[in-house]
């Protein structure tokens, strides 16, 4: 094979080969925009989350900016510095908020606001959506106690 063919073979080849990864890279980034793009022309609402750590400690997120769709899951990831939480086929568990872990009887769970006092979260964090002016509270209590005591 003559060095001028070997050449045009060797350029051809690299060429290919940039225009596949080009087109996975153009590819991969127009999916992400399109994404962005859907979760952006969702409309804003605003929802209050409360945090009580179970030790005295309640933190407030008055008037948090949202978008019509988003979960619960996705509001506390939004206004809590550390989230953990394990993804099941019935939907998330919430881990641990902020450093303070479930522990013996204590876990993490999540009442709403409604004209009769407070409610205990029905669904998993994930499934539950949020409406534009709801009141929802991350609450660190005692699970082996029953009924659940209400936050106050």
């Amino acid at each position: 094979m003559s060095v001028k063919k070997r050449t045009f073979v060797f350029v051809a080849l690299a060429l290919l080969v940039w225009s596949v990864v080009a087109t996975g890279f153009a590819g991969y980034y127009y999916s992400i925009y399109s994404d962005l793009l859907v979760k952006t022309r969702k409309p804003i609402i605003y929802v209050n989350i409360g945090i009580n750590y179970g030790n005295g400690t309640i933190e407030w997120f008055n008037g948090t900016e949202a978008r019509a769709g988003d979960t619960l899951l996705d509001i506390i990831i939004l206004v809590a510095t550390t989230v953990n939480y394990t993804a099941g086929p019935s939907g998330a568990f919430v881990n641990s908020i902020n450093g303070v872990s479930y522990s013996d009887s204590y876990y993490w769970m999540w009442w709403m606001w409604t004209t009769w006092g407070w409610f205990e979260g029905q669904v998993a964090s994930d499934k539950y959506m949020v409406g534009d002016g709801e009141t929802l509270y991350w609450y660190y209590e005692d699970t082996s106690i029953f009924p659940l005591p209400k936050p106050s």
